[in-house]
């Protein structure tokens, strides 16, 4: 039983109300179904043009910048207000994208309204479910997170396929109109459990002084450092050592596989514990990581890129349940998201840009040439983001092994 298991069950006065999680049924299943679906299309765009990377880059950052204030948000108003919000956002963003024909027009759409509106519909589920499922809940985030790997997968093959046969405008609206469904769903099905935080600092800044979340945090930063630098360079790299038009489907088989080990990695979480399951990650992806100077074949890519992908689904899925695992108060749960968030949004802005950096512009050989030096780096941050998950998951149940947490 970890840290926050204990404070509910003991029901800590002063630490906010005890909370009994249905942690099943119908409606607890509806409401994991209805979570899932805005992870559609939350990251339409972010897969499928690496070589915009100063917009996506842009937009993570706005994306996860913004969480700080969706998460405290959320905690003191609901979700539905934010959902039909973010919706709304989202959807004008690709119509308004429809009519864009120059680079500033899509860097402006992407930094505002699709920024905004992926950030809504991302921190609102997250801290909906999280009231829902303790038992279970690393299945249930599990199983919502899989909504935005799935959507990873389905729309750069719409955008690979469809311009070709309506046009780019056209496809654009299309998202715009699937977009608006998963919103609707998602307003009416999502449902709250507890009441709002009370009255009192917009921010959760006693957070930070629990060393314990300070780690989690930390690791977070690092940890999408490399991790998603690798996610916007692996086609280039494909394309470098010479896998033609097959490099750009490396993303899209990470992006598959990841749904397994998001899944995955839910169910492994619920058994062993999140912090166990995060660093049994954390080591596979590092050696991967260094395995990665190695690889300059197909094959060896394609198993790069799966075992990456699998591993990396801990991350993702279990990102709001390790948030709150030193919450005493779960009414301020998703602040506590969404300011862990809005730190590694920071990691987010400037690890493509100094990852490009280090590539270079010179001809694709003096890029791969050049890959080695970004690729150690990338590899260091994610050393660094294990030895910080290490230290909370040491401070959470000292140093037993065979323990749950």
């Amino acid at each position: 039983m970890d840290l926050l298991d204990q404070r509910e069950a003991d029901g800590e006065k002063g630490q906010g109300p005890p909370v009994t999680f249905p942690d099943g049924g119908l409606r607890a299943w509806l409401v994991v179904a209805a979570a899932k679906s805005p992870g559609l299309p939350r990251k339409p765009l972010l897969d499928a043009f690496e070589s915009l990377l100063i917009v996506l880059s842009v937009q993570a950052f706005v994306t996860f910048g913004l969480a700080c204030f969706t998460g405290a948000l959320f905690d003191k108003f609901g979700h539905r207000p934010l959902i039909a919000a973010g919706t709304f956002s989202l959807a004008l963003g690709f119509c308004i994208l429809s009519l864009c024909t120059r680079y500033w027009q899509m860097f402006i759409v992407h930094a505002t309204l699709i920024a905004w509106g992926c950030n809504l519909l991302f921190i609102c589920p997250m801290g909906v479910l999280g009231q829902w499922f303790m038992r279970r809940r690393g299945l249930a985030f599990g199983l919502m997170s899989t909504g935005s790997s799935l959507g990873a997968v389905i729309w750069p093959l719409l955008l690979a396929n469809l311009p070709d046969k309506i046009g780019f405008a056209w496809t654009t609206r299309v998202m715009a109109l699937l977009t608006l469904l998963c919103g609707v769903l998602s307003f009416f099905l999502l449902k709250t459990l507890l009441p709002p935080k009370p009255p009192g600092a917009f921010f959760f800044k006693e957070a930070f002084k629990n060393f314990e979340y300070v780690c989690i945090v930390a690791n977070y930063w690092t940890f999408s450092f490399g991790f998603f630098a690798f996610m916007a360079f692996i086609g280039t790299y494909g394309q470098a050592v010479g896998l033609g038009s097959f490099a750009p489907y490396l993303l899209i088989i990470q992006n598959a596989c990841s749904a397994v080990g998001r899944l995955g990695s839910g169910i492994a979480a619920d058994r062993i514990g999140i912090y166990n399951t995060n660093i049994i990650s954390s080591v596979v992806i590092t050696v991967m990581f260094w395995v990665w100077l190695a690889c300059k074949t197909t094959t060896s890519c394609i198993v790069l890129v799966v075992i990456i992908g699998i591993a990396g689904g801990a991350f993702v899925s279990l990102q709001a349940p390790m948030s709150t695992k030193t919450a005493t108060d779960m009414r301020y749960g998703g602040t506590m998201i969404g300011q862990a968030l809005f730190v590694q949004s920071f990691s987010q802005l400037i690890c493509g840009p100094i990852f490009g950096a280090l590539l270079g512009a010179g001809s694709p050989q003096d890029r791969l040439d050049n890959f080695p030096r970004a690729i150690c780096l990338g590899a260091a941050m994610m050393v660094v983001a294990t030895v910080l998950i290490v230290v909370a998951r040491w401070k959470a149940a000292g140093w037993k092994v065979i323990v749950k947490t």
